[in-house]
């Protein structure tokens, strides 16, 4: 998805050079820009031009998707192809009960995701694995069924070429070289450590193997041949479970062990490419850092490496018009406060907006930045619209994605208005809570471009006071405590608003879809909503434990049964927007007794990878199963992507033809790891505490009127789950 699109000032950085010739006098030279080179080595320098690509999705319908799944032997069937709606476009399902597999295809896009369920998330050793195995089996899949041709040519049918790269694999003739691999690979690893002995070294083993297949653009620039691209839809992914010859499951008869494809451009057609300038990157770059210094202004460090260029593209199931080049910056890390926060990645837009570039030039221009407003009073909002391709697509929204009016169409450039009395200024203890105002437009090439500005309510709003009653022992509880006990519930804790509020900070545009989605998800699955706080209003004391002076017990996070956090993060612990108490909500301080599962979508936060036996700061997580079943998050750092819904898609139960399928219904580990998976939204991690009866691995969401599954107490081990990276 497009980052929000903060407009970054345009520097062209000239030089005079002096020199003295002789005795003729002197003369002045311009210099050129300076060079500069992304973390791909890419060479860019203001002025340069790089095309932009009209993009067209394929007619999807039941038998084409029926065609692409002949192309599976161990998912083609003849029974009846579901179909139904997700985020407004259709959608079609190939369920196979014989092997437990499914291929889902969007026909938003015509991209797909197929997974075989008795495969994903295997714990347990099914066979050899190995690297350079994988590479060749992958390339052999794509070869043998249609998808790729001897080059590495991507193609939408067996005949006809999509204009898409991949590495040459030389008729999947090569031998992977491990320093320097034609298809980039993962280990997926499980470890087991006894509650006994919890600081012990665990018994570890690999359990699968997830290679990346590369894709570019043949597009000449400079000295390079093709343009990577990027993004939760420019991946080409596959996940084995073995690399041994065996008869095993698996999606397709001609590799083993095949238990996941993710091919979400498929079918995408790139139309005639148009050049346009770019914009400064080294001012974008400097942009980018005096965010991230605005939003950390106590760090002792900030490191913000280069980024990474790549042609985004949206997920599967988002339509995209038009594919444009973007920075990327991953692995943003801060020092505060001796804890090192990694930072979900940053992508700006490298093309430049405007008269002469791609996508118009949008300003709020009334009211100004930081004005006050009064809760419940009219408020003209007022912006401005240049260039780009007309007519505009217009939405006025809140900072959490509330539409304030209908989208409307504007067929030319100009003033845009509206008139409105419905600015959010509740706060969550009194105090006056800032609002963001975006004004987000789209213009007939499908471009997307975004301004936006924080408001303050001029008089704090109604002190939310909790009704307080009491429990049989005396003691107060709160009406959330009581209500926690009426069906099955879930919370959320969203921080995309880094200060300073509004504009400037290292801010998150994804975490909004993020948090919405499984909002809304979870809500149309029946469960019931305990908690919503976000940015100001999520605190540390949330998710400390009522024993050591939190609140997570009365007004905090451990009152849902699946708890859910989307921001910044680091490892063993959250970065928080909010400086009320601590920015940084620690795994130590954490006792989860009533929350069953809780989702981390932030960088590292179970990280394991890098640190010696016993001091893995997964393992500061231990202390908070107190009933909790399992915790999933990243190893790694994690993309700014809309992930919540898709997890609660994933998770929920599947209904075919208005037929529950139990068998087609994946674990919630699974889940994630799926999720994850389509989306390439990072290395997953997760971990679990089991009792000698109950194993959470097995947990899949209920819903609503099913039971819960047991807890898992008292703990025998823990066990953990991560992809490397």
């Amino acid at each position: 998805m497009y980052a929000r699109p903060s407009r970054l000032p345009l520097r062209l950085m000239l030089l005079t050079l002096m020199f003295s010739i002789a005795l003729t006098g002197a003369w002045t030279a311009r210099s050129a820009p300076p060079v500069f080179v992304t973390a791909n080595n890419i060479v860019l320098q203001q002025g340069n031009t790089l095309p932009i690509f009209p993009l067209s999705a394929p007619q999807v319908t039941d038998d084409t998707t029926r065609a692409l799944a002949q192309r599976f032997s161990g998912i083609y069937n003849r029974q009846p192809i579901a179909s139904d709606t997700y985020l407004g476009a259709a959608r079609y399902t190939v369920p196979f009960t014989d092997t437990r597999s499914l291929l889902v295809r969007y026909g938003a896009t015509g991209g797909y995701y197929a997974t075989n369920l008795g495969e994903l998330g295997r714990e347990s050793v099914r066979g050899a694995i190995d690297r350079a195995q994988a590479q060749r089996l992958a390339c052999l899949f794509l070869r043998n069924n249609g998808f790729m041709d001897a080059r590495g040519r991507l193609l939408l049918d067996p005949q006809n070429p999509q204009g898409v790269l991949t590495p040459n694999p030389q008729g999947c003739d090569f031998n992977p070289d491990p320093q320097n691999p034609l298809y980039p690979t993962s280990l997926i690893r499980t470890a087991t450590v006894s509650a006994n002995t919890p600081g012990a070294a665990p018994t570890e083993q690999d359990v699968g193997v997830v290679v990346r297949v590369p894709m570019s653009l043949p597009v000449q620039f400079g000295q390079r041949s093709d343009l990577p691209l990027g993004g939760p839809g420019g991946h080409l992914s596959l996940l084995f479970t073995t690399t041994d010859l065996d008869n095993g499951p698996t999606l397709d008869d001609a590799v083993p062990g095949l238990a996941g494809v993710a091919m979400p451009f498929f079918g995408r057609q790139l139309g005639q490419p148009r050049n346009v300038p770019i914009a400064d990157p080294n001012a974008i770059r400097n942009q980018v850092e005096q965010q991230v210094r605005a939003s950390f202004p106590g760090a002792t460090g900030v490191n913000v490496p280069q980024p990474e260029l790549s042609y985004y593209v949206l997920d599967a199931a988002v339509e995209q018009r038009a594919l444009e080049p973007v920075l990327e910056f991953q692995g943003i890390e801060v020092t505060v406060g001796g804890e090192t926060v990694i930072l979900r990645d940053i992508v700006a837009p490298l093309a430049r907006s405007g008269a002469g570039g791609f996508g118009p030039a949008v300003s709020i221009t009334n009211p100004a930045n930081g004005s006050p407003f009064n809760p419940g009073a009219e408020v003209l909002l007022r912006g401005e619209i240049s260039d780009g391709a007309a007519p505009y697509r217009v939405e006025w929204l809140t900072g959490d994605g509330v539409t304030l009016a209908s989208a409307t169409t504007v067929t030319s450039p100009g003033t845009v208005e509206l008139r409105t009395r419905d600015l959010p200024a509740a706060g969550r203890d009194g105090a006056p809570t800032p609002v963001t105002v975006v004004l987000r437009v789209t213009d007939n090439e499908g471009a997307v471009r975004e301004a936006q500005i924080s408001l303050r309510p001029a008089v704090a709003p109604t002190l939310y006071l909790p009704l307080i009653i009491r429990e049989r022992s005396g003691a107060p509880a709160t009406a959330e405590a009581i209500l926690e006990q009426v069906g099955y519930g879930f919370g959320v804790e969203a921080n995309w608003d880094y200060p300073p509020a509004g504009t400037g900070g290292s801010d998150l545009p994804g975490v909004i879809p993020d948090a919405n989605g499984f909002r809304s998800g979870m809500l149309g699955y029946g469960y019931s909503q305990r908690f919503y706080w976000t940015n100001s209003a999520a605190w540390e004391r949330d998710w400390r434990d009522c024993g050591l002076g939190g609140i997570d017990c009365t007004l905090g996070v451990d009152r849902a049964d699946f708890v859910y956090y989307a921001g910044h993060g680091g490892p063993a612990g959250l970065s928080l927007a909010s400086n009320k108490d601590s920015t940084w909500a620690s795994a130590t301080n954490a006792r989860f007794n009533s929350a069953r599962w809780v989702g981390f979508a932030s960088c590292q936060t179970l990280r394991v990878q890098g640190y010696t036996t016993g001091n893995e700061p997964i393992r500061k997580w231990f202390n908070s199963f107190q009933g909790a079943h399992m915790l999933l998050g990243f190893n790694s750092n994690m993309r700014d992507v809309a992930f919540g819904g898709r997890l609660v898609e994933n998770m929920r139960m599947p209904s075919f033809l208005g037929i529950d399928f139990p068998w087609a219904q994946p674990t919630i580990a699974q889940a994630w790891i799926k999720t994850s998976f389509e989306l390439n939204a990072g290395k997953i991690a997760y971990i679990y505490a089991r009792s000698s009866t109950v194993n959470p691995v097995t947990d899949r969401l209920p819903k609503p009127g099913q039971a819960m599954p047991p807890r898992p107490l008292p703990v025998s081990s823990y066990h953990w789950v991560w992809e490397t990276f």
